[in-house]
Order: structure tokens, then C-alpha cells, then sequence
């Protein structure tokens, strides 16, 4: 009996003697079992893109020039713009526009009540004929008293006046200071009035011809700002006034501003100054536009840097013959500061990597060919290709949308 228990005992000891070198030698590796069936279901996936036809998008590879862009932020701005104030006070007597109306240059917007101002006119007409008449009766007796005038040095005078027009040339260049223009100035009226020069002048004011005209002409005056013009073409983006509302001088009517001087006002960083240039081209995108690109070119850039933001202010010139460019639209400007000419390209989106290489899908008939590439540089859109690895033409085409899952010959449908 005790034979047998040790029997026994023996054979379970084998047994787990045997089941732990089971376990820690010869028991299968879960990871690398993980790897091959990894590897295994690769294979098989790539057999699989090979035998089924992929839907990809393509383009061709092209020949030609890629610009180097630098982004850059802009609002657009209006170089003519203005807020039309009465110059006279009244009641509106009718507006002819509305907000959002185009008009031109000359059109009349406002008109202001103008009776008082006719009235005003006339006064002073008959105020000035008044004047007149009497000027013209003390003339006439100077006249007769004075039937041996005394003769004018003309020389004299004419030296007088050249001296003092070449004074004031002279003042207004700073060769000359005031006290020493005054004294000439003194001196030219003195002989003016001595000579008899002005005599004529001198009689006016006298009998009140003179401020009669002045009189005259600003009641004139009054009369025609009570029609509103439009100081140019453009828009109406403001109406402040209703008709009949009474209005004084000064206040505010409406707004215009001329959509075709439109400009964009940019800032880039100081650091990128060495890429600006007057001429340069951009192409500009607009928020409010962004299917579609706008061409323009720097028209300004300034001469001082931002101290807080350590920017500097860019000026673009862009077209806006569309009218589709509005003041205070932000935009986004690609400044093309350098053009790689005579290159090889490709869409940037065709640039896959794998293995740590980048590389693009090159159609070759009903499949496709992966081929590594040497890069160089590159734009948002598009990527210069210093070498293909592989024999490829301009006019090939490549894959752009659908290589994620492709393989090397792998089966492809091309689809718009």
C-alpha cells in the first residue's frame, strides 16, 4: 500500500513539474501570435485592395511655377467716405434717396426749405442797388472837382507791386519773417492809396457798395447750400434726417461712401518685412466670399512698426468693380513673395507617408503604382517634387482622394 502512495505521489509530482515548464518555456508568445496574425491579415488586405477596383479621385502632375505665400489678415476700408452736414438750419423739404441707393457725383440728395433765404436774397439785391446808386452820384461829383487829377507815378507803383508779390513768395518759403513782410506790405498800401490806385476801391467803402456785394454774395451763398449734392459716387450706407424735420447748421444728414475706392488695410509681423514688397501680387479671400479668390497687389506699406503688436501696415489696391467688396469685411491675404519657376508639383493632399517616407500613387492604367518622393518646398495647395523614385512624366496622374487603404497595384476606379 505504501508502494502505491509513493507511486502515486511520483507521478502527480512529474506532472506538475512538467506542467510548469510547460508554462514558462514552451507556452505559445500572445504577442507575437498578435504580430503574425497582424501580419497575416495585411497580406490579406492587400491581396484584397489588389483584386477589388478602389474609388479614388486624381489629377495630373503638372509642370509649371508654385508662388511661396506669407498670410496675412485685412479689413477692407474706403478711401472716400463722408458725412454730409447742413451748412444752413431749416426744415427738410424732401430727400430724394434712400439707404443703399447709388448715386453719382453732383446728384442732389437733400433739399431744405428756402423761402427765408430768397427773401434774404432779395434784401439784399436792393440793399446793393441802394448802395450802387449812391456810389455812382458821389462819383460823379468827384469827377467834376476833380477835372485836373494829378498824374500817377505808374513806375513807381509798378515797382511798389512787384516788390510786395515777390514779399509774400517770400514769406510763405521762409526766406523772409513777419515783421519784415509787414513792413513792405505797409509800405505797398501807403503808395496805393497816395497814387490814387485805389481810389475807385476806397469810394466803394465808403458808400457801402462793398459790403453791400459781400452781403449779397453770402445770402447767395445760404440760398444754394439748401441743395444737398453728393460730393461723389457711390452708396448711401446712412439717413439720419426725416422731411419735415426741422434741422440746424452742422447736423449730421446721411453718409456716402465710394465702393470703388476701395482698399485693404493688412498687418503682418515685423519679422516678415524682408518678404514685402511694393508691387507684389496677393491673392485675397474674403469671409463672406470664400469660394473664390480676389487678386490685388501692395499699393503702400509703412514706414513705422507697431510698437505693441510689432506689426507693420500693409495697403492693398484690389478691384471692386462688382461692388461685392464692402468697408469692414475681414479678409485673408496670401502675399506671393517668391515663384519657384519650371518645377515639378503635385496637390499637397496626394502626399501620403508611409514607413516614415513620404510618398504619392501614380496611376498606371487600372492600378496604381507607389512611388516615393523627395519633397521641396511647398505652398497650402501644392508641393514642389524634387525626385520621383521612380519613372514619372507631367500629365500622369495621381491619386488625391481614396489612397488611404491602397497598396502598391493595388485596383482602382476613377471617379469625379
Amino acid at each position: 500500500m505504501n508502494k502505491i502512495l509513493k507511486i502515486v505521489s511520483i507521478i502527480i509530482l512529474g506532472a506538475i513539474i512538467l506542467l510548469g515548464i510547460y508554462l514558462l518555456f514552451l507556452q505559445p508568445d500572445e504577442s507575437s501570435e498578435t504580430e503574425i496574425i497582424k501580419a497575416e491579415e495585411k497580406k490579406e488586405g492587400e491581396e484584397l485592395a489588389r483584386t477589388s477596383s478602389i474609388p479614388v479621385k486624381v489629377t495630373e502632375i503638372l509642370k509649371g511655377e508654385l508662388p511661396l505665400r506669407l498670410r496675412v489678415s485685412a479689413t477692407a476700408q474706403v478711401r472716400e467716405k463722408t458725412v454730409i452736414k447742413s451748412e444752413v438750419s431749416g426744415k427738410v423739404e424732401s430727400i430724394r434717396v434712400k439707404i443703399g441707393d447709388w448715386v453719382k457725383k453732383g446728384q442732389l440728395l437733400v433739399k431744405i426749405e428756402d423761402t427765408e433765404k430768397k427773401l434774404m436774397v432779395e434784401r439784399a439785391k436792393t440793399n446793393k442797388l441802394k448802395s450802387l446808386a449812391e456810389y455812382l452820384i458821389n462819383s460823379g461829383l468827384e469827377e467834376m472837382q476833380q477835372s485836373d487829377p494829378e498824374k500817377l507815378d505808374t513806375k513807381k507803383v509798378s515797382d511798389v507791386r512787384i516788390k510786395y508779390l515777390a514779399a509774400i513768395e517770400n514769406f510763405r518759403n521762409g526766406k523772409i519773417n513777419e515783421k519784415e513782410f509787414d513792413k513792405i506790405s505797409d509800405e505797398y498800401d501807403n503808395i496805393m492809396v497816395s497814387s490814387g490806385s485805389w481810389r475807385e476801391n476806397i469810394r466803394k467803402v465808403q458808400d457801402g457798395l462793398s459790403e453791400s456785394i459781400i452781403v449779397l454774395k453770402e445770402a447767395e451763398l445760404n440760398l444754394r447750400k439748401t441743395y444737398i449734392y453728393s460730393p461723389f459716387q457711390g452708396r448711401i450706407s446712412e439717413l439720419k434726417v426725416s422731411k419735415g424735420e426741422i434741422i440746424s447748421n452742422g447736423q449730421e444728414i446721411l453718409k456716402v461712401v465710394n465702393l470703388k475706392s476701395v482698399y485693404l488695410e493688412g498687418f503682418a509681423l515685423e519679422s516678415e518685412i524682408k518678404n514685402l514688397k511694393l508691387g507684389t501680387q496677393v491673392r485675397v479671400k474674403f469671409d463672406s466670399y470664400n469660394d473664390r479668390y480676389f487678386r490685388g497687389e501692395i499699393n503702400a506699406i509703412s514706414p513705422e512698426v507697431d510698437q505693441v503688436n510689432k506689426t507693420i501696415t500693409l495697403y492693398i489696391k484690389i478691384n471692386n468693380d462688382e461692388n461685392l467688396i464692402l468697408p469692414g469685411m475681414h479678409a485673408e491675404i496670401d502675399v506671393e513673395y517668391m515663384v519657384f519657376k519650371d518645377i515639378i508639383k503635385v496637390p499637397v493632399k496626394s502626399i501620403i507617408v508611409r514607413q516614415d517616407r513620404p510618398l504619392v500613387f501614380v496611376v498606371n492604367g487600372k492600378t496604381v503604382n507607389w512611388v516615393y518622393v523627395d519633397l521641396g518646398p511647398r505652398n497650402d495647395e501644392e508641393q514642389i517634387i524634387n525626385k520621383f523614385h521612380s519613372e514619372v512624366n507631367p500629365g500622369d496622374l495621381v491619386v488625391i482622394e481614396g489612397h488611404s487603404t491602397l497598396a502598391h497595384q493595388s485596383r482602382i476606379k476613377i471617379i469625379k
